[in-house]
C-alpha cells in the first residue's frame, strides 16, 4: 500500500513546512479507510481484536490502536471512534482491505455487522496551530473538539462532518470525516477560508520533514509486519491493562519480561557532514523565495527532493562507531529528511536497543564518504507527539 498520496511538492517544501508549523496546512488523506461496526457485541468484539482499550471509550471519544498478527507484529494503525450506536474505525496506516478481512473473519457468533464506508466517505486533515480557527470558519455556531481524541458532529449548509482532534504530523490537528459527495465542495470552502491565514496545501516533503521531527513512523517505511509495537515506539496505541486480544501474549511478554532487540530512534550527523547530507539547492529560506516565481520555486524544490531521495541512505546499514571495522550491523536507516528545526539531515532508523542512547555513535558509509551519526531525542524539544 502507498503510505502517502500527496505530490512531493505543491508550492515549496519550506513554505509548506512554515505554514504547517506556524499557521495551518491542509492534507487530503484518500488512503485512509473508514469502517463501521454495529451490533450489541461490537465493543466486546473489537476490544478482543486490537491493542488499545476500546471498552473504556466514552461516547464522543476516540483512541489510537493497532491491529497485530497472532505473533504481535503490526498490521495497521487505527483510530477508533465511539458513537452511541456504532464504532467507526479509521485505518490511518496499512491496508483497509486487510483490516476489514481480518475483522470479518473473526465475526462468527457475534452480533456484529461490519461495513466498509471507504467508497462513500473521505478524510481531510487540518494540521498546525491555527487548524481549529480554520475549521471554526465552517462551523461558527457549533462546538469543536478541544481535547485530544475528542470528536464532534458538525453541519454546514447541508454538509455533515465528524471532526476529530488528532494529528498525523506532530502538530495540532483536526481530521474531518465527510461524505465523498461533499468532498470537493468542503475542501474548496477550507481553501477559501485559509486565505488570509497563510494556509498551505501540504505535499509529501513538508509532511515528511515534520513527522520525522515528531518521531512518527510511517507504515511501510519505518514500521511493517516485521516489527513489534515496542520496537517502533508505538506504546501509546497499546493498553497493558485490558483483557486478551490478538497478539497480546507476545506484546505483553516483551513489555513485562523482556525487551526488544531493536528500537526506532532519531539520528542526525555530528562532526564533518558529507556533501550528500548538506542542505541542498532548492531548499531556500522563505525570505529567499521572493526572488523566484512560484513555478521556479516548485521546480527547484522538487528537484532537490528527488536529488535527496536518490541518495542511497534509505535502507543503509549503520555500524557502531566504537566497534571493530568488520563488526556486525548495528542498525539501518528507514527515513531521511532535511530538518528545518535542526538545519541539517535527520533520520529515523532501527538500532540495537543497547545502543539507543544519545551517547552512542554510528558510522554510515555513503560511497567514498563516511558520516558519523548520533541518537536524537524525538519529538524534538517543544514538539508534542499525537497532538
Amino acid at each position: 500500500m502507498t503510505v502517502v498520496t500527496p505530490p512531493d511538492v505543491v508550492t515549496h517544501p519550506i513554505l509548506e513546512y512554515e505554514a504547517l508549523t506556524h499557521h495551518v496546512g491542509l492534507l487530503d488523506l484518500p488512503h485512509v479507510g473508514v469502517l463501521r461496526l454495529t451490533g450489541n457485541d461490537r465493543v466486546r468484539f473489537l476490544n478482543a481484536m486490537v491493542t488499545n482499550d476500546v471498552a473504556a471509550l466514552a461516547k464522543g471519544t476516540s483512541c489510537v490502536a493497532l491491529l497485530t498478527t497472532t505473533k504481535g507484529r503490526v498490521v495497521a494503525e487505527l483510530l477508533v471512534l465511539a458513537d452511541a450506536e456504532s464504532l467507526r474505525v479509521l485505518v490511518l496506516q496499512g491496508s483497509t482491505e486487510r483490516v476489514a478481512e481480518a475483522l470479518e473473519s473473526h465475526i462468527i457468533a457475534d452480533d456484529v455487522t461490519l461495513e466498509n464506508l471507504s467508497a462513500t466517505h473521505a478524510v481531510l486533515s487540518l494540521e498546525g496551530p491555527k487548524c481549529r480557527d480554520l475549521v471554526w470558519r465552517l462551523f461558527p455556531r457549533e462546538p469543536l473538539p478541544i481535547e485530544p481524541f475528542k470528536f464532534t458532529e458538525n453541519a454546514y449548509q447541508g454538509m455533515t462532518a465528524t471532526v476529530v482532534r488528532h494529528s498525523v504530523t506532530g502538530e495540532k490537528g483536526l481530521h474531518m470525516i465527510i461524505p465523498r459527495a461533499h468532498h470537493e465542495r468542503l475542501r474548496s470552502y477550507l481553501e477559501q477560508g485559509g486565505v488570509g491565514m497563510d494556509m498551505a496545501v501540504l505535499g509529501r516533503a513538508a509532511w515528511n520533514m515534520r513527522r520525522v521531527e515528531a518521531g512518527l513512523p510511517w507504515y511501510g517505511v519505518d514500521v511493517s509486519e516485521d516489527n513489534f509495537p515496542k520496537e517502533a515506539r508505538l506504546d501509546d496505541a497499546v493498553s497493558y491493562n485490558k483483557g486478551c486480544y490478538v497478539g497480546q501474549e507476545t506484546i505483553a511478554r516483551m513489555h513485562y519480561r523482556g525487551h526488544p532487540n531493536w528500537l526506532l530512534v532519531g539520528l542526525s550527523p555530528v562532526g564533518e557532514v558529507p556533501s550528500a547530507l548538506r542542505w541542498p539547492d532548492g531548499f531556500e529560506k522563505p525570505g529567499e523565495l521572493s526572488s523566484l516565481t512560484s513555478n521556479e520555486a516548485a521546480v527547484r524544490a522538487h528537484t532537490a527532493v528527488l536529488a535527496f531521495a536518490n541518495v542511497p541512505v534509505i535502507g543503509a546499514e549503520l555500524f557502531d562507531a566504537a566497534g571493530a571495522a568488520d563488526a556486525k550491523s548495528a542498525g539501518r536507516i528507514t527515513s531521511a529528511v532535511f530538518s528545518p528545526k535542526l538545519k541539517q539531515a535527520l533520520f529515523l532508523g532501527y538500532v540495537r536497543a543497547a545502543l539507543a542512547t544519545p551517547e552512542s555513535r554510528f558510522r554510515l558509509q555513503l560511497g567514498s564518504e563516511t558520516a558519523s551519526l548520533s541518537v536524537v531525542d524525538l519529538p524534538l524539544k517543544g514538539d508534542t507527539k499525537h497532538a
